[in-house]
């Protein structure tokens, strides 16, 4: 079955429109399921600007779905999930600003390790750093409608879980390392960095 979003049956009549090229300023007709566009005028690839990612945001077979994302696309991809699960969770810490300041700065550590590091499940990884001090955070992953794989992946992580494969033990390495650093006081810094699982929070640390 095809997706209702990406089949044209659906469509009604904002599925087609022009938008300006934002380099030479010609105008570029987009389908509503295009990733990009080749400007015919200057010959630039313009990313569409109204794409609408909805599942694709943790779905693992986007690719597939919507076709050859750019690298920019991907990125906006993984950042889409991150931010609706951060407005999820500032929901429900309304009144604790202190909780919800820690949670952001814990995701901000964890993103950072991900890039540096080049391993482990991102997209979990930023959820589960987010969720930490949240009541039912599956239940809040599952009214997101995020894919059962995430949602198993996340889990594992806040319950700290024996690891099954490479990818989920960097995942988790990740995952406390970001909840290491969030902790750290500059008196407990020095003997910190035994506790630590990678190289780039160890550097982390020391940068700190």
């Amino acid at each position: 079955m095809q997706c209702p979003g990406q089949d044209n049956r659906y469509w009604d009549g904002e599925a087609v429109f022009e938008a300006p090229c934002p380099h030479c300023g010609n105008e570029l007709e987009f389908f509503k399921d295009d990733s990009q566009r080749s400007c015919k005028k200057c010959g630039n690839k313009v990313l569409n600007p109204r794409i609408d990612f909805g599942c694709a945001a943790y779905c693992p077979h986007a690719e597939q779905c919507l076709g050859s994302m750019s690298p920019e696309l991907l990125a906006k991809q993984k950042n889409l999930f991150k931010d609706k699960i951060a407005i999820a969770v500032r929901k429900q810490l309304i009144g604790k600003e202190d909780v919800y300041k820690t949670a952001t700065a814990r995701t901000e550590i964890a993103e950072q390790l991900c890039r540096e590091e080049q391993r482990g499940d991102m997209a979990a990884i930023l959820a589960a750093t987010l969720l930490v001090n949240i009541d039912e955070p599956i239940f809040l992953l599952e009214d997101l409608k995020a894919d059962e794989s995430i949602i198993k992946a996340v889990n594992k992580l806040l319950n700290r879980e024996e690891p099954c494969s490479e990818t989920e033990q960097a995942s988790l390495d990740i995952y406390l390392d970001a909840c290491h650093l969030t902790t750290l006081t500059d008196s407990g810094k020095q003997d910190a960095g035994s506790n630590l699982n990678t190289a780039s929070g160890k550097k982390y640390l020391r940068k700190a």
